[in-house]
């Protein structure tokens, strides 16, 4: 029997000491592949009672697991599949602190999956293999080497429809004690801020790709995909700008991701790579013979029952997309990654609006086959909610602020030449018999063209500028919003 492409799994966490002190209550049970959460809710009424979500899964682990009990019996036989010529892609998602990077890392007494597989790889591949590895990070749609310094690279598509990382890193690994300390070289440069769920968020998708090469040709390759914080837009509302959009540029690139996962399982003939940077930088891993394992990360503390039900219903679409269904099911999941679920007395769904209605899926705005890192907006719906809103004005200025830098380094190319220009000009006009009135003429053009430079710039700077005070003046209403109906509720 051929193995199934994609591997769907749930991983719960057991109380922190911390949260049994805090006198917290493990909500979730897993049995068998079946995983239970049950979210206590009190009634308008003020009633306590239980509220029952059951999810059914390709594997459901449960606290008492460890990281090599899984990795056996998951990631194992997709480590084999590598050695004879599989792409694997093995990512993990959830909550922050649910047990994403234990899981994949593991901690000071445990090895993670990373490690295990190292191990593996080392003893089956043959000599006339060889091992290296490359680590980078997704951070606002910018990708930066973590093996080099955090220097920025850029992913370009060739003829070939391949998408190549321009001058990522690749160190050659010769044992698992060296393989360990390059990785450990790389998780300290990762890019860590501050939210309301966790003190160090990782706010940065982690790629790290283990590549076996014979005769200096890619043979198998595997990567190990640590996911952002899948934190929703109300726990990121209070913090400063830039978190707010490391927050929206999450939620894109986790919808995107989701999207390819569901051609690919689908066999669709076209697979939206270019919904985020992640997906594209992923292409090759979601083409021809390849495996995916997806590792839903979720805690038991009644207290994140929310994050936990949503990582749920995530992995779940994902797990059903084998068979097809109505875009409005298969997108529903994406907005509620990111809006609070509020009820009203008969326990209808709410999102911030006067009335329940049904969930409808984020913006994933399309890309311009032209342009590869330009982003084209489709027009502005005048009936968006504020939510929408916020996030369309975020990718707007996530595109502007990447514009305004290269118009930034073209204007200083222009002033170095008009500063020749200058100093050509001094020199000339500083001979014997030279004209006045020349050098005043031709001071006057020069200058009159820095001045253009300037006030073309400072337009574009002026325009930016207004738009980040239209985010911040929109944070403010969706965070009023949210609090206005979360009193009401």
């Amino acid at each position: 029997m051929e193995a199934p492409k994609i591997i769907v799994a749930v991983r719960k966490r057991p109380l922190s000491k911390k949260e049994m002190k805090e006198g917290q209550k493990d909500i979730v049970e897993v049995q068998g592949n079946t995983v239970i959460l049950r979210e206590p809710r009190v009634k308008v009424d003020l009633t306590r009672f239980m509220e029952e979500f059951t999810f059914n899964f390709d594997a459901a682990i449960d606290q008492f697991c460890s990281n090599e009990e899984l990795y056996k019996s998951l990631v194992q036989p997709m480590v084999q599949a590598a050695i004879n010529g599989t792409k694997i892609t093995c990512f993990a998602y959830g909550q922050t602190g649910s047990g994403k990077t234990y899981t994949m890392l593991g901690d000071q007494n445990v090895v993670g999956i990373y490690t295990l597989a190292a191990f593996d790889l080392f003893q089956m591949v043959p000599n006339a293999i060889s091992i290296s590895v490359s680590f980078y990070e997704i951070y606002c749609s910018k990708l930066f080497d973590l093996l080099n310094d955090r220097q920025q690279l850029v992913a370009r598509e060739d003829a070939k429809g391949q998408v190549n990382i321009a001058g990522l890193s690749e160190c050659k690994v010769n044992h698992v004690q060296e393989f360990l300390k390059t990785v450990d070289m790389g998780i300290k440069s990762r890019v860590t801020a501050q939210n309301s769920v966790n003190q160090d968020s990782s706010r940065s998708h982690a790629i790290l790709q283990i590549n076996l090469r014979q005769s200096n040709k890619m043979i198998g390759k595997l990567s190990f995909i640590d996911l952002a914080g899948s934190e929703r837009g109300a726990d990121v509302v209070e913090y400063h700008r830039q978190t707010r959009i490391d927050g929206a540029e999450i939620n894109k690139s986790l919808l995107a991701l989701k999207e390819c996962i569901r051609a690919l399982d689908l066999n669709k003939n076209h697979t939206p790579f270019r919904g985020s940077k992640l997906t594209q930088v992923l292409k090759d891993s979601f083409t021809g013979n390849c495996r995916t394992l997806m590792i839903g990360t979720i805690s038991s503390c009644h207290k994140d029952a929310e994050h936990s039900l949503n990582t749920l219903r995530y992995a779940d679409r994902v797990k059903e997309l084998r068979t097809p269904q109505s875009s409005n099911a298969a997108d529903q999941l994406a907005r509620e990654l990111m809006l609070p679920r509020q009820y009203n007395m008969n326990n209808q769904f709410f999102d911030g609006h006067s009335a329940p209605r049904s969930i409808s899926p984020p913006k994933l705005f399309e890309l311009d086959e032209k342009e590869e890192d330009e982003i084209v907006y489709h027009e502005p719906n005048k009936n968006l909610n504020l939510k929408d809103k916020h996030e369309e004005l975020i990718q707007k200025i996530l595109n502007e602020e990447r514009a305004l830098k290269t118009a930034h380094r073209d204007h200083i190319d222009d002033l170095v030449d008009l500063t020749k220009e200058d100093m050509k000009l001094l020199q000339m006009y500083n001979q014997p018999n030279s004209i006045v009135e020349d050098y005043v003429d031709e001071l006057d053009r020069v200058l009159s063209l820095k001045i253009g430079l300037i006030k073309k710039l400072k337009s574009r700077l002026q325009q930016f500028k207004q738009h980040l005070m239209d985010e911040q003046d929109l944070s403010l209403q969706c965070q009023t919003h949210f609090y206005q109906k979360q009193h009401q509720n």
